[in-house]
């Protein structure tokens, strides 16, 4: 999504008043000047979450939450940044500008009218459905073949698209829909420049209509499924399910199916449920099992895993068809399970079950069965690489194993590599220390191979409490007198911020922005950070008061701090090598020292 101008950012937050924001979610009391009220993120009995509206912040003090309008959209919701200014803008009708390079108004005009032309669509299509008397037959084959019941298509808007050619059509333009947005939309087709209602021609003809919702539960696109009533002329006929195209507001590889309905039903310590198809997914939900989500018809992706990972899931349960391609796709979809640090584990079905005639005939109950034989991804990956007509001799071994060491390539926790690696050598009866030492060969093998000019990382000085102060005290002076920011950034070098606190790998954020020429003041720094952790800290910044009465002078103590401990290591580690070091490489060693000792007797000024 193009960057939000940071004047709407701004506007929102001066136009809202944080209350209005937190109020649907707590309920608050007034508290002298804040408000108070039960925390929203865990359970207590006594009130400890305050909201305090003149300076924008909340603050949680049973579990140390704190943040600002979007945070607390963002934690609430599970959103992103940029997906949370929009959340907030459109519930208080808040037009959005973008920074230069994003979209034109024109173009955010069409945007929000295609978002509007796909729920204008959504409603006719279950309209037809439910009134139509050719979509008569359609009904009937809801309730008596795919035993739903007419409540779920009501619930979840399921709809039918007719067969004529240009019966949406026509529909949108009793409704004033502009070509521009049906040219855009992938609902029809129509050749380029076309502004004649009637010449465009429907995508989806004589389908049943499954609606496809963003995180946030607006309709950006539809599966529609193959009936009798599909007609011969359609391009897509012998296809069981087609999607919508890529649109501007819909890429199938970002979103998962199910998502919006999902998130709002998973707790802490709950699971995700994978299923194949949409309707499996609806299958899912009609039996109790909310937190089932389905991707777009295609083999699943990282973005998709990403967005899964956003929610903290105790893992990710896979309901696989019981078939070899259903085993297939699981494996391919490890290494990207495994990056996005997602725990899988596999409900594999018998050879030809499916998973909707079982949860139709069982309920949910179908599924504990199933988990009683569950595996995980790495039993799945030893099981699939093994031969199953004969006992696996020390080649086969060999084998399983390289493909598990394949796997653990994409584990970022070196505790949970080592844990795998256990389950493994459990699995096929070998020696655990000798399947680790076989994959730090592997891997010593697969770095000469992928990164032979790959530089080791230089060593970094170690933190103590007066660097970490006089670097978070800094990012302060820099956030609230963003007028000396580009002074800050044209003095201090980034080897002098030790990274290994929040609060200076944020200051190295904006020091190499404003570098880089990604910002030119301190006037829109906030916008450059939008994970939950960032947010939170900025919170903490501007909820804390520190008494300067010379910002000028303050940061200028500050930037000398930094320098001086960084120069006193360097220093340090110069005095070691001189006395290991040959002649030529002394004399180099002994000039850096007196350059930094000499630097150390002239404070830095703004």
């Amino acid at each position: 999504m193009p960057r939000v101008a940071q004047k709407s950012i701004e506007a929102i937050k001066h136009q809202v008043n944080l209350v209005d924001i937190v109020s649907p979610y707590v309920q608050l009391k007034r508290a002298g000047r804040s408000w108070k009220g039960l925390s929203p993120f865990t359970t207590e009995k006594t009130p400890s979450f305050y909201v305090h509206p003149d300076r924008g912040f909340f603050k949680c003090f049973s579990t140390g939450e704190g943040g600002d309008c979007f945070s607390f959209v963002m934690k609430m919701e599970n959103l992103e940044f940029s997906e949370a200014i929009e959340f907030i803008a459109k519930k208080f009708n808040i037009t959005l500008e973008y920074e230069a390079g994003g979209p034109s108004r024109e173009e955010m005009s069409l945007r929000k009218q295609i978002f509007e032309l796909h729920e204008l669509a959504c409603n006719w299509f279950h309209q037809q459905l439910l009134q139509s008397e050719e979509a008569s037959p359609v009904r009937t084959y809801w309730k008596e073949q795919r035993g739903f019941t007419g409540e779920t298509a009501k619930e979840f808007k399921i709809g039918y698209a007719p067969v004529a050619p240009d019966a949406l059509a026509m529909y949108c333009k009793t409704k004033g829909v502009s070509t521009a947005a049906m040219h855009q939309s992938g609902l029809f087709f129509a050749r380029d420049r076309e502004e004649v209602h009637a010449n465009f021609k429907s995508r989806f003809r004589g389908r049943l209509m499954i609606p496809i919702r963003d995180v946030q539960g607006r309709v950006v696109a539809f599966t529609a499924r193959q009936l009798e009533q599909t007609p011969p002329d359609d391009p897509a006929r012998e296809a069981k399910y087609i999607n919508s195209p890529e649109t501007p507001i819909f890429h199938k590889g970002r979103i998962l199916f199910g998502l919006d309905h999902a998130r709002t039903h998973l707790k802490e310590g709950d699971s995700f449920l994978l299923v194949e198809g949409q309707l499996d997914a609806i299958r899912c939900w009609t039996v109790g099992l909310h937190t089932a989500v389905a991707p777009q018809g295609t083999a699943i992706t990282a973005e998709q895993l990403a967005l899964l990972s956003r929610y903290e899931p105790a893992y990710v349960e896979c309901l696989l068809d019981g078939d070899s391609a259903g085993r297939k796709a699981a494996l391919s979809a490890l290494p990207l399970a495994f990056k996005a640090g997602l725990e899988f584990r596999f409900l594999l079905l018998p050879e030809k079950e499916d998973p909707d005639d079982l949860l139709r005939q069982q309920g949910a109950a179908a599924l504990e069965s199933l988990r009683q034989t569950a595996k995980s991804a790495i039993e799945l990956s030893v099981a699939e690489s093994l031969p199953n007509d004969r006992i696996p001799g020390t080649h086969d071994k060999s084998i399983a194993l390289r493909n598990i060491y394949e796997l653990l390539v994409h584990v970022p926790s070196e505790v949970a590599r080592e844990d795998y690696l256990q389950t493994a050598a459990r699995l096929l009866k070998v020696d655990p220390q000798a399947a680790l030492s076989d994959y730090h060969t592997a891997l010593r093998q697969r770095r000469h191979t992928h990164r032979p000019h790959e530089e080791s990382p230089s060593p970094t000085t170690s933190g103590d409490a007066l660097l970490t102060q006089a670097t978070w005290e800094l990012l302060w002076l820099v956030l609230n007198h963003p007028e000396y920011v580009k002074a800050v950034s044209e003095l201090i070098e980034y080897e002098w911020i030790n990274k290994d606190t929040p609060a200076a790998r944020m200051l190295s954020r904006i020091i190499a922005e404003l570098r880089e020429g990604m910002i030119h003041d301190g006037s829109d720094i906030e916008q450059l950070f939008d994970s939950p952790e960032d947010r939170q800290l900025l919170a903490d910044i501007h909820t804390r008061d520190l008494e300067v009465e010379e910002p000028e002078k303050q940061i200028e103590k500050c930037l000398n701090q930094l320098r001086r401990k960084h120069h006193e290591y360097r220093v340090t580690e110069l005095e070691q090598s001189i006395h290991n070091a040959a002649a030529d490489q002394r004399i180099r060693l002994m000039q850096e020292r007196k350059q930094l000792v000499a630097a150390l007797s002239k404070p830095l000024e703004l």
